[in-house]
This record gives C-alpha cells, sequence and structure tokens, in this order.
C-alpha cells in the first residue's frame, strides 16, 4: 500500500514505476522499456509473498476460529469476507492481463499465459517473453476505448475496474477502526481522482493511467494494483485478528461464585444454583449503581437509590428493610472495556420482605360453621401471598383482600390444601382438616325477654319476636319465619292465632294491649329461617304481664 507503511522494497519497486513511465512520456528507447520486465517480476514476487503471508494469517484464524468459535467467529466470518473480495479482484485483473498479453501476442495461448510458472505460482507469462511491449493500441481499446474523455464501460474496461476496486476499498473500510492508520491509507491507495499527464492536461483515472500507455507498463501497473490489493488485505486481517484478544477482558482475580435459584427450599424438593468461575479486575473500580428505576437508553439510574461499596473490583449491597412486600431493584455496572470506551451491564434484584410471625392454634377450636363466611388466614413461610393458592374438600374457598373466606356445604369435616409457586414451580405446602358444624339455635326473644315478667306496656308496645344469637363469634341475622300466639280467652279456653313473619299482627297487638296484668301469654312453635337456608324451630316464649 500507499504512504508510511509500505516497506522499503515496496517503495523502491513502487518509485521505479514512477521513473519508468515518466521515461515513457518522453519516448525512451526500447532498452527503458525492457526494464518494466523487472519491475513486473519484482511485484508479481511481492504479491505471491504477500498471498503465501496471507494464507499463514488465514491459517491461525481458522485454527483460533475451531478452539474458540464464539470468540473469534465473528473476527473469523469477516477476515473471509475480505479474502473472498480479494481474491476475486487479482483474479478479474488477471484475467485483463491475459487479454492484453494474447491480444498482442497471437503465438501465445491462454492456458499457458494463465499458468503456474516454474515455482508453481499462479501467474501470468512472465513480460519477457512478449515481443512487442510497446503496443499500446490493443490495451488502450481494451481498457479505455476510441474516446479518452468518455472511457468505455462493460467487461474488462479500467471503468469496470475502478469499480470493483472501489468496491474492495469500502468493503475494507468497514471493517477497520474509522480514521485509524488503515483507514487512512486505503484512501490514499484506493483514489481514482482525474490528474494531470506530462502536457498539463487533465485526464480521467482510465485514460490517465491505461491511454496510450505501452503493454509492458500497463501490464506493470495491473500487477501493482493487484500487490496493493495484497497488502490492503494483509493488513485488514491483521488488524481483525488482533482485534479478537483486544476485544477480550483482563481480569486479576477469580472466585468461585454460587447463585441459587432461591434460598427457600420445601422438604422433597432440590436445592438448585448455578456455580461458575467469576472474573474480577482488583486494579479497576467500576462504577455500580442500583435504584427502582433503570433507564436503558441512558443507563440512569432514578428512583429510590442505593449506594454501592466497591472493594477490589466487587460491589457489596446493602439495602434496609423498613416496610414489608415484594422489592425490586435495577441496576448498572458500567466497566471500561478492552477498547477504551464504558460498557454497560444491567442486573435487577428482587426479593420479598415478610414481617417476623408464628402461627399458633388450638386444634380443638378448627371449626367452619355452614351458612355463614368463614375467615382463613393462609401462608406459606417464604412465600408471597399472590403467589400461594388453596382448595377446600367440602365447600368453596376464595381470596378475599389480604385473607381468604370459606363457605362449606355440609356437617363433618373439610380439609384445605395449600400449594404455592416457588422458583416458577407448583408446590404442594400441606394441608389441614376442619369440623363442619350448623350455625347454633338463636334463642327468641320478645323485649329482651325469653320468659318471666315483662311490664304490660312493653309488651303491648313490642313489635316481634326476635331471633338472637347468643355468644357466637359470627355476626349472623336470623330472622323469625312464623309463630303461634296462644292467649287465653275470657270463657277460660285457650285460643291461638298463627302469625307469619317475626312481626305481630294487628290481632295479636289488640289482644296483648287489653290484656290485664297478671295476664300469661305464651309464644309457641316459633320457627327460624337459618342463613343456610334451614327452617330450624326455636323455643317458646312464656311471659307474666304485670
Amino acid at each position: 500500500m500507499a504512504g508510511g507503511k509500505l516497506p522499503p522494497r515496496q517503495k523502491m519497486i513502487g518509485m521505479m514505476y514512477l521513473v519508468l513511465t515518466a521515461l515513457l512520456a518522453m519516448n525512451v528507447s526500447k532498452d527503458i522499456l525492457n526494464a518494466f520486465v523487472t519491475v513486473n517480476d519484482g511485484l508479481e514476487k511481492t504479491k505471491h509473498n504477500f498471498k503465501e503471508k496471507n494464507a499463514d494469517q488465514y491459517s491461525d484464524f481458522a485454527k483460533s476460529n475451531s478452539e474458540n468459535p464464539v470468540k473469534t467467529g465473528p473476527y473469523y466470518k469477516k477476515a473471509l469476507s475480505i479474502k473472498k473480495i480479494a481474491d476475486e479482484i487479482v483474479s478479474h485483473i488477471d484475467n485483463i492481463k491475459v487479454e492484453i498479453i494474447v491480444g498482442i501476442e497471437p503465438d501465445i495461448t491462454r492456458e499457458s499465459a494463465i499458468g503456474k510458472n516454474q515455482f508453481g505460482e499462479d501467474t501470468i507469462v512472465n513480460l519477457k517473453h512478449v515481443k512487442v511491449k510497446d503496443n499500446y493500441l490493443f490495451s488502450t481499446n481494451l481498457l479505455v476505448g476510441g474516446d479518452p474523455v468518455n472511457p468505455k464501460t462493460g467487461e474488462l474496461s479500467a471503468m469496470e475496474l475502478k469499480g470493483k476496486l472501489e468496491f474492495f476499498r469500502d468493503a475494507a473500510k468497514k471493517l477497520v477502526t474509522p480514521k485509524g492508520a488503515i483507514d487512512v491509507s486505503l484512501d490514499e491507495t484506493f483514489t481514482f481522482n482525474s490528474a494531470a499527464n506530462a502536457a498539463g492536461v487533465v485526464e480521467n483515472w482510465p485514460s490517465y493511467n491505461f491511454h496510450g500507455v505501452p503493454a509492458a507498463a500497463t501490464i506493470t501497473l495491473l500487477t501493482k494494483m493487484q500487490t496493493d490489493v495484497r497488502n490492503a488485505e494483509s493488513d485488514v486481517i491483521k488488524y481483525l485478528y488482533s482485534s479478537v484478544d483486544a476485544a477480550s477482558y483482563k481480569f486479576t482475580g477469580l472466585d468461585a461464585a454460587v447463585i441459587p435459584e432461591s434460598n427457600y427450599i420445601i422438604r422433597g424438593d432440590s436445592f438448585r444454583a448455578q456455580v461458575f468461575l467469576a472474573a474480577f479486575d482488583t486494579t479497576m473500580k467500576p462504577i455500580i449503581k442500583l435504584g427502582t428505576r433503570y433507564d436503558t437508553s441512558t443507563y440512569a439510574i432514578g428512583g429510590d437509590t442505593v449506594g454501592v461499596e466497591i472493594v477490589n473490583g466487587k460491589g457489596y449491597i446493602k439495602i434496609p428493610t423498613n416496610s414489608l412486600g415484594l422489592k425490586e431493584y435495577k441496576g448498572v455496572i458500567d466497566f471500561k472495556g478492552p477498547a477504551g470506551e464504558i460498557e454497560h451491564y444491567p442486573y435487577s434484584i428482587a426479593y420479598q420482605v415478610a414481617a417476623p410471625s408464628t402461627t399458633i392454634s388450638a386444634t380443638a377450636m378448627n371449626v367452619f360453621y355452614i351458612g355463614v363466611p368463614n375467615p382463613v388466614d393462609i401462608s406459606a413461610s417464604g412465600v408471597a401471598k399472590d403467589k400461594v393458592t388453596a382448595s377446600i374438600s367440602n365447600g368453596t374457598i376464595s381470596k378475599k383482600g389480604e385473607g381468604w373466606v370459606v363457605n362449606v356445604r355440609k356437617p363433618g369435616k373439610a380439609t384445605i390444601s395449600v400449594n404455592a409457586e416457588v422458583d416458577g414451580a407448583r408446590k404442594t405446602m400441606g394441608s389441614m382438616e376442619f369440623r363442619v358444624k350448623k350455625i347454633p339455635t338463636p334463642i327468641a326473644e320478645i323485649g329482651g325477654k325469653s320468659s318471666g315478667a315483662i311490664p304490660k306496656g312493653k309488651l303491648a308496645s313490642t313489635a316481634g319476636i326476635i331471633a338472637k344469637m347468643e355468644s357466637f363469634e359470627f355476626d349472623v341475622r336470623v330472622t323469625v319465619a312464623s309463630f303461634k300466639f296462644v292467649y287465653t280467652q275470657a270463657n277460660g279456653l285457650s285460643k291461638e292465632v298463627p302469625v307469619t313473619g317475626p312481626r305481630f299482627n294487628d290481632r295479636v297487638k289488640k289482644i296483648l294491649r287489653a290484656i290485664k296484668p297478671g295476664s300469661r301469654v305464651t309464644f309457641e312453635d316459633i320457627k327460624a329461617k337459618m342463613p343456610d337456608g334451614e327452617l330450624r324451630r326455636l323455643g317458646s316464649i312464656v311471659l307474666k304481664a304485670v
């Protein structure tokens, strides 16, 4: 390649080519023209050396890729892509050179022109076997055409060659550091601007390089272009190979790290964890941030932030547990990568905070009542409440607020079974058996009395019979469905008045207002409708008006 990156030998060859081209422009003798043979031979040898050198680099690349395809693979794939383009251009230029040689030397066949030389190298016939070295008509017509101002296009033309070289240059530039030494050298070597010839006339690239130029000089220039391609290819693949290790992080220490899937294990389950070597650099101090919010576009941490202490390249987190419930944090580790750029590695933390608790229950009191919602508190140690589910063998159970509600159907027993989601799987947490009973029978009362004396005025003003649940922990309302009012008539005979519902009807009210002190009244066959729909007979009420 051109510029400071070329070795002395390459620079010397380039200078010789420029001198000889200038001499040609001055119509020098054929002896000078024959000197192009020497220059071309040198360039051919340099081209071959680059090819062999590149082959060794590709071999090292292939070996490294077989040992660690994950690390080397992306770079090896890029190297093979530039090799394919370089091989195609070198082969294309060989075809142009063969076309020129065969065109000016009819005695030379294509097969001999593009065969292997005495060293087994793929090359064309040496220029010393070409007799008409000063023929410029054929090469000019092939590469430029009859109008130098408007060079021809199409197969084997200089314009086609220019396009292929530009494609190679642009493909190579995409694989190296922008504005780096290789990138700049590619631009300097593969430039195709117009230039002023010896007469001071500005010519386009095809005409300046190939119009009216003898075949020997044209072939030498084409060989130089092949050498430039191989040299650029060498620089690119060396850069890619060195990038494999350059992209690797350097660490000063290794620690065995154990990350459990869960710190809470249920009997019968298995403890599961990831075990691996964690690398760290005690000479580096990463920036570790933690908070309740994380912006993936700016790598900024927000919300409630937590300070992280850095000791010997490791971060230590300590979060006070001031409140209960699920806690979720998001963080990012900022670390300087091998290329000197800051790399961002997001992470997250989630844990459940629970209050210290104990469960104390009297097993003899484990009772559910039919007809009322029975509240139940269900929890599984170490498991969030929203991950717990329950079922019951007799009735239904459902979630309500922070607890559960059980509705049972028939007397006997009921078993509650509890499951929980632990590490993404459903686990049986246990079960408990309960007795199922009917609601106790309420006591019938009138004016707060179920028997004994009652003021006549209070009795007359009472609206009806109340079914009272006495010493029952549930707030249950039971309504009297019907009863019979029994009283003694003036003739000494008893009379019954049937009543539907809990309230006294007009007849009962009239009788109660008319009774005299000392009279006894009875309310019997009292039936109440229980919460489960059952009609239950209550005790009779016998009262004496005073």
